[in-house]
């Protein structure tokens, strides 16, 4: 919800499963005899994980590009950590307060004047500045999720992480953490800012083509 071609803004998400729900009702349309190659980035990688542990039997692999692979339970606190902005950062955030001022924040998005270096990095101007007319803020809600994974399900699906070595978004500390903490069968990895369908788009849609051609043959 709220992003893509949502129509619904991100002040009105108020849950995790709320803002997970187009994801949910994709897969629980999809014929039980097919899979699909999930890919995930950034945040999205936290619906890759409930969507794996929801509909093992539907994914061929899951992808995390640059992405929250979280494992929920024990870890869930360390996690949520990994997703608080540095200080400096965070008091720069625009926030929207869709309950009124007196409610805590609903959504927030980066400033335009921050966003190139914070995302687009290693993105041509053009279409940096493309990418940010295309940028929604993000529902506040969403970090306070519950997620629990279990070895039967979320377990059982092939997980091939991307990092990117430029990103200043997810430090590439946190992600090699991620992936310390629910190692995957893959890593692959991209000299790339946050956002490699942009920066990368060739040398991304390479790598999927490959994991797509391993784990669906």
């Amino acid at each position: 919800m709220s992003a893509g071609t949502s129509s619904v803004t991100a002040d009105s998400i108020t849950s995790f499963e709320e803002y997970n729900q187009p994801l949910m009702h994709f897969l629980a349309k999809l014929p039980q005899t097919e899979k699909i190659v999930l890919v995930g980035h950034s945040l999205g990688g936290v619906s890759v994980v409930r969507g794996s542990e929801d509909f093992p039997h539907l994914i061929a692999v899951a992808v995390y590009v640059c992405a929250l692979m979280f494992r929920g339970g024990e870890y869930l606190q360390r996690e949520k950590e990994m997703m608080r902005l540095d200080r400096d950062i965070a008091e720069q955030v625009e926030y929207n307060f869709g309950n009124g001022m007196e409610e805590p924040p609903t959504s927030g998005l980066m400033p335009k004047k921050i966003q190139r270096d914070f995302f687009y990095g290693t993105t041509s101007t053009l279409d940096a500045t493309l990418a940010s007319l295309l940028l929604r803020p993000c529902p506040v809600a969403v970090a306070n999720m519950s997620l629990e994974t279990t070895d039967e399900r979320y377990g059982v699906v092939p997980r091939v992480y991307i990092k990117t070595i430029k990103d200043n978004a997810l430090s590439l500390a946190k992600q090699e953490e991620l992936i310390a903490n629910s190692p995957p069968q893959k890593v692959y990895t991209l000299d790339t800012d946050h956002s490699p369908f942009f920066s990368a788009p060739e040398k991304l849609h390479s790598l999927l083509l490959e994991i797509a051609n391993t784990y669906c043959s």
